[in-house]
This record gives C-alpha cells, sequence and structure tokens, in this order.
C-alpha cells in the first residue's frame, strides 16, 4: 500500500511536532508540504532544513503548488 501524502496547515509548534512525527515514524503518511503564513517562522525554516517542500502564501499557495493534484479533507 502506497503512502498518503499530506500537507500540514499551520508552521508554529503543534504543525511543526506533527511533522516530526510523521517524518519519524509515518507508516502510511508521507510529508509532502508545511504551509504557514510568515516566511520568517521557525517550523518552516526547520521544514525546509528536512528536505519537506514549504510555502509561507498560505492555503492559497498551498494549491498553487504544482505537486498539489488533489486533495481530502480528513477528520
Amino acid at each position: 500500500m502506497s503512502k498518503c501524502k499530506v500537507a500540514i496547515i499551520g508552521s508554529g509548534n503543534i504543525g511543526t511536532d506533527l511533522m516530526i512525527k510523521i517524518l519519524r515514524h509515518g507508516k502510511h503518511l508521507e510529508m509532502s508540504v508545511m504551509v504557514g503564513i510568515d516566511p520568517n517562522s521557525d517550523g518552516l525554516a526547520r521544514a525546509s532544513r528536512m528536505g519537506v517542500a514549504t510555502t509561507h502564501e498560505g492555503v492559497s499557495g498551498l494549491m498553487a503548488m504544482k505537486r498539489v493534484r488533489r486533495y481530502r479533507h480528513c477528520v
């Protein structure tokens, strides 16, 4: 079974913690994009250093990325 690619919306402490957990332990999830609104966010900088694509343009920046072809809202 292939992994489901995910984007995290919110590059603060909670989003960054979730990203690290997905990168380290994600059996069914693959970290794809970290989304934020502050270009100087520590979370976006950390994601970039870890090889994760980032955008500081919020959801509109995410949807403009070529890697985003479709999305599912999961609760």
